[in-house]
C-alpha cells in the first residue's frame, strides 16, 4: 500500500453550531493520508489508476463551499466518503484542525480513519 500526504491544507469556510459560525468564516487546516495501490500505476498520463492531489484538494475546497456542516465531525466523515467513492481509495486518515475554536487553546482536531468496504 502507497501512502499520498496532503499536509495542512488551509479552508476558510463557515461552519459551527453557534449563529454567528453561520455568519463569519473560520480557519480550517486540513491533513489527508490517503492509502491505495501505488502497484497499479503505469505511469501513463491518463492511467485511471493516478490520484492528482490538486484534484483531492480541489474537491475538498468545493464540499466547504457548497455545504454548511456544524460540526468538523461531519465534515471528516463526508469528505472520507466521499474521496472513498470518487478515487476508489484503500483507506484515509483525516485530521481537522479548528484552531480558533476555543480561546484558551491553540488548537481543537478531530482524526477519523475509514475503509473502502469494495
Amino acid at each position: 500500500m502507497d501512502i499520498i500526504y496532503i499536509e495542512k491544507l488551509i479552508i476558510i469556510t463557515k461552519i459551527g453550531i453557534y449563529s454567528w459560525e453561520k455568519i463569519n468564516s473560520q480557519k480550517l487546516i486540513i491533513d489527508l493520508e490517503i492509502s491505495y495501490d501505488g502497484s497499479l500505476i503505469k505511469y501513463s498520463k491518463y492511467n485511471k489508476y493516478f490520484i492528482d492531489y490538486k484534484i483531492v484538494s480541489d474537491e475538498l475546497i468545493l464540499i466547504t463551499n457548497n455545504k454548511h456542516f456544524y460540526l468538523v465531525e461531519q465534515l471528516a466523515e463526508y469528505i472520507a466518503q466521499h474521496l472513498i467513492k470518487k478515487f476508489n481509495i484503500s483507506s484515509i486518515k483525516i485530521k481537522i484542525s479548528k484552531p480558533n475554536a476555543i480561546a484558551n487553546a491553540s488548537n481543537v482536531s478531530i482524526i477519523i480513519k475509514r475503509y473502502n468496504k469494495k
